[in-house]
């Protein structure tokens, strides 16, 4: 008799471990200074994120149990929970606005939500449950394929109207990529993608503040003290971490320089604290959990188990976009966007979306090593 396979997998958790510790040490360091300035207590940030993870650790408790098939066969349920919540913060009675944008859901003034984080974790699985249920009707006709998609583009649709660009760039990529590995044809995703870059440029172009954001991104020194202020100072923390950092605490940027320190931008502290070591560490720890995600995926196909592989793909896909995007917005080779540094920025329904997909992931890889159906 084979002896099981544990549920945690090693070459998971540490990793996943690893960037948990990192994360609180760089909130820390990241937001001492303004939380001392705005609630006079430098662990203000810290505590809460604590608060965060014994949530999320609860939370993802509670997934590791949930058997896969519920989520192949309740996929419509998760992503009408979704729609159902992004339209709730549309409503200016539920919905929370911060620096301009409705995107949060106050829970009786204790705890804010937001809906964008959720939609990242189940709308996928409601993709990778649709591509086997309706894998001939993907593989043969545009109906098949457009189906799907109009249930994305109502979610997209409804996080544009927040704002935000950056979870919407993340959901539409993923839904691609998760439908072209379910099997739709590679002729109906590159005009999808056509479609979808021109109606972001529409969106970003009849809108003032984006468009601004755009095209001074095109040139990021020519209006140092507005437009491109948080890029360049994004960029001197960058780069005068050197080779080995100015040393775990010792930040210049967090002093009010940096907005946003500990939350979008804690790449950019972190470089500067740690310098080219610490990418390195970080690029090491991120390549680990990708190749083990990638190589647990192809397992799973090989065996049969293509919805575990499915989701295992595209919870890998969820992480390594957002992860690509927020670095390039920190090096400015893409736009200013909020999009978090997943497992690492300050953020509470992020980091309890990404625990509960972290335990999704878990439970998928110890079924089919089991060969559990």
């Amino acid at each position: 008799m084979n002896k099981p396979e544990p549920l945690f997998d090693r070459f998971i958790v540490i990793p996943f471990i690893c960037l948990t510790l990192i994360s609180l040490v760089f909130i820390f360091s990241s937001s001492s200074v303004i939380s001392y300035e705005k609630f006079s207590n430098p662990f203000f940030y810290l505590n809460r994120q604590l608060i965060a993870i014994s949530i999320s650790i609860v939370a993802a408790s509670v997934f590791l149990f949930v058997p896969m098939s519920f989520h192949k066969e309740n996929g419509a349920l998760l992503i009408f929970s979704s729609l159902f919540l992004l339209i709730l913060v549309a409503i200016p009675m539920f919905g929370t606005e911060v620096n301009g944008s409705r995107r949060w859901i106050n829970l009786f003034g204790l705890f804010n939500i937001q809906p964008s984080e959720i939609a990242k974790v189940f709308i996928p699985i409601y993709l990778c449950g649709y591509c086997l249920r309706r894998k001939e009707q993907l593989e043969s006709s545009w109906y098949g394929f457009l189906k799907p998609l109009l249930l994305i583009s109502l979610c997209c649709i409804l996080l544009l109207l927040e704002p935000d660009v950056g979870a919407t760039v993340v959901l539409f990529g993923i839904g691609i990529v998760i439908l072209f590995a379910g099997g739709a044809k590679f002729s109906q995703l590159a005009s999808l993608a056509l479609i979808f870059v021109l109606l972001i440029s529409i969106f970003v172009y009849f809108d003032e503040t984006r468009l601004t954001r755009v095209l001074s991104f095109s040139d990021p020194f020519d209006d140092p003290t507005k437009t491109d202020y948080q890029l360049l100072n994004a960029l001197i923390a960058s780069v005068q971490g050197g080779l080995f950092g100015l040393g775990i605490g010792e930040s210049t940027q967090k002093y009010f320089f940096l907005p946003e320190a500990h939350t979008d931008f804690i790449f950019s502290i972190y470089m500067e604290e740690t310098g080219l070591f610490g990418l390195i560490v970080l690029i090491g720890i991120y390549l680990t959990i990708l190749s083990r995600l990638f190589n647990l995926s192809n397992l799973a196909m090989k065996k049969n188990f293509y919805f575990n592989g499915l989701i295992i793909i595209a919870f890998a896909l969820i992480f390594f976009i957002q992860t690509i995007l927020n670095i390039f917005v920190n090096i400015g080779i893409v736009p200013t966007k909020g999009l978090a540094l997943p497992f690492i920025s300050y953020g509470r329904s992020s980091v309890i979306m990404n625990f509960i997909a972290l335990a999704i992931m878990l439970r998928a890889s110890w079924e089919f090593r089991n060969n559990i159906r």
